[in-house]
């Protein structure tokens, strides 16, 4: 494995505890549904980064509770590579895990993968909520037509901490899309999911410090609610009371999330950014 010390690793949170299990996997692609992709690749199952508004437990069948209990798939850049002599089409990375949560600094599995598709010049879509992605901009920027996305809910720290509870700060990740830009790779902001009172709040800031970046385009996404999820942001330190009413009352009703939505894509045109839906 290549040694990658000259990263700098600081400042990036850890959860203690967290155990990575091993997976059998047969298969390193599987078709995916979503727009503009044609093969999903996830390294990992399961996610330490932990955010409450996360669907994709809810999606596989995994309990909540477990979610945390990361899976690595050690085999995966080795049946990348077989598969990739079949397969053509773009490839997205990330779009049931994050690619670059912690355990990624140690295992490199994604950087491995990374690799494989340099050396088979596939296309490859990433989308990412860690600055761990600028380690691999030597190997991304040899991908044909890569692009990485980097997902940002809102500026504001402690409710990024309440919402997003070991995931790298925003400034962190804002920082990430400016040196990506400035290594000349096609990067944007996923702002989402668009929390009411959360992210349409600080929607003016959040749009300047995008475009400050350099970026050139966002995509937004509502906030998608599943089974179970509404009792687990009650259950957040900082809902109590008249907050949670009005949070309740906005998450839970259409026209509310998509007039949040809305501001949040208002506020990024006048920015002088490219818009676009995720989904």
């Amino acid at each position: 494995m290549r040694e990658l010390e000259s990263f700098d690793q600081g400042a990036r949170p850890e959860r203690a505890g967290v155990e990575v299990r091993r997976i059998a996997c047969r298969s390193a692609l599987s078709r995916s549904k979503l727009p503009g992709l044609d093969f999903a690749l996830n390294p990992y199952q399961g996610c330490a980064h932990n955010c409450v508004y996360c669907y994709a437990p809810f999606v596989l069948g995994i309990e909540r509770g477990r979610w945390s209990d990361v899976g690595a798939k050690l085999d995966l850049p080795r049946l990348l590579a077989s598969e990739l002599v079949r397969n053509g089409g773009t490839i997205g990375l990330g779009t049931v895990t994050d690619p670059y949560q912690p355990v990624e600094e140690r295992l490199a599995l994604t950087r491995r993968c990374l690799e494989v598709m340099a050396a088979k010049r596939a296309n490859c879509s990433l989308l990412t909520k860690s600055d761990l992605v600028v380690r691999d901009v030597d190997i991304i920027r040899h991908l044909p037509r890569a692009e990485v996305g980097v997902t940002i809910t809102t500026l504001d720290r402690d409710e990024a901490l309440d919402f997003e509870p070991h995931a790298p700060s925003p400034s962190r990740r804002l920082e990430a899309v400016r040196r990506l830009v400035e290594e000349g790779i096609d990067a944007y902001v996923l702002v989402g999911p668009v929390i009411p009172g959360v992210t349409d709040s600080g929607a003016e800031q959040l749009a300047e410090a995008i475009s400050a970046t350099g970026a050139k385009r966002v995509m937004t996404d509502r906030l998608r609610l599943r089974l179970g999820m509404m009792e687990l942001f009650e259950a957040m330190p900082g809902m109590r009371g008249e907050r949670w009413s009005r949070f309740e009352n906005s998450a839970t009703s259409a026209s509310a999330l998509e007039a949040s939505v809305a501001k949040v894509a208002e506020a990024c045109r006048r920015s002088g950014l490219a818009v676009e839906s995720a989904f």
